[in-house]
Parts: C-alpha cells; sequence; structure tokens
C-alpha cells in the first residue's frame, strides 16, 4: 500500500493499450531479428515438429519473455509504459521482483506460444487435429479472458496481473521508485 494507507490508482484501461502498441514495435523488432537468425540456422534438412517448435519458442516467445521481464523487473516498466508513464506495482504497491515478472510475462505471452503450437501443426500438415484444436482454442480463450478480466475489473487487472499479483498504475509525478 503507499504510504498513506490508500489503495494505487490503476492506470486508464486505454493508456495501457496505447503502451502495448508502442511495445509491439520492440517485438516486430525482435521478431524480426528472431526470424533472420532461424532462417540462417535452418539447414536444408526439414526440422522435426518439435524442432520447429523449439525454434519458434527461441526466436521469438521467449526473447520477447525476456525484455518484458527484465524491463518491468529492473525499472518496473517496459519501453511502451514508460512511453505512457506506467509502471507495474505488486498490489501492496511496492516493486515487483524478477520472479513475479517472469510469471506475469509468462502468463501473458501464453497464449500466443499456444497460437505457435497450433499453427506449425497447421503449417507442417501435421496430422494431429486434437492438439492442434485445443492449443489453438486454449490460446484462443486466454487471450479474451485477459481482455475481459482487464475491461471488466475496477483497476484494470488483466488475468497476468491477476495471477502475479501485479497492477499497472501512472507513474508517480514525483518519479520516485517504489521501495522493494
Amino acid at each position: 500500500m503507499r504510504q498513506d494507507g490508500a489503495r494505487p490508482t490503476a492506470a486508464r484501461l486505454g493508456d495501457r493499450v496505447l503502451a502495448s502498441l508502442w511495445d509491439y514495435l520492440v517485438v516486430l523488432g525482435i521478431l524480426a531479428v528472431g526470424g533472420l537468425v532461424a532462417l540462417t540456422f535452418h539447414g536444408p534438412a526439414a526440422l522435426s515438429v518439435g524442432q520447429t517448435d523449439a525454434v519458434v519458442l527461441a526466436a521469438s516467445v521467449a526473447p520477447t519473455w525476456a525484455y518484458l521481464t527484465v524491463s518491468e523487473s529492473a525499472v518496473q516498466a517496459t519501453w511502451g509504459k514508460r512511453c505512457r508513464r506506467l509502471q507495474v506495482i505488486t498490489v501492496t504497491g511496492r516493486r515487483p521482483g524478477v520472479a513475479r515478472c517472469a510469471v506475469r510475462n509468462a502468463v501473458k505471452l501464453l497464449p500466443w506460444q499456444l497460437a505457435h503450437v497450433a499453427v506449425v501443426r497447421m503449417v507442417l500438415e501435421v496430422d494431429d487435429v486434437a492438439l492442434t484444436a485445443v492449443a489453438y482454442v486454449a490460446g484462443v480463450a486466454l487471450a479474451v479472458t485477459t481482455v475481459v478480466t482487464a475491461w471488466r475489473t475496477i483497476d484494470h487487472r488483466a488475468l497476468h496481473d491477476l495471477v502475479a499479483g501485479t497492477m499497472v498504475v501512472p507513474t508517480p509525478t514525483n518519479r520516485v521508485m517504489l521501495r522493494r
């Protein structure tokens, strides 16, 4: 909690969406570099489904997760959040640690990874309809749940915030960093 005992004021949902759009520019850069690296190491032999899953994870989801986690644990904000003057805190008003940020961003990116699992199987024409369908439906369901949760909760906490015990708030105008 803040020193005056009041609950922190949540960031506006519109500011969170705009921050995400700014961050998506960083993610596009990550994807461009990851794609080039993946193409460079892709030899003439076709990769197995598991190898393709690993390449997709290593070239896209893992570096994006690292960017989000390191940014939010080190300075409480990604580049997009800093552009919108937002920061991530715990529900008690403290700085989130690395573990909390790691969990927050793993949950945030889980729908994306599930979509990758489904798409890899569709592109490679793997005859595993059940896994493809489950991964796709689970990814979409988690993404929709996240958006609806952020929209419907009074403090705009998305699913990843609820799981990690975090929230996004406006950066204090005095720019004092929160205590650990």
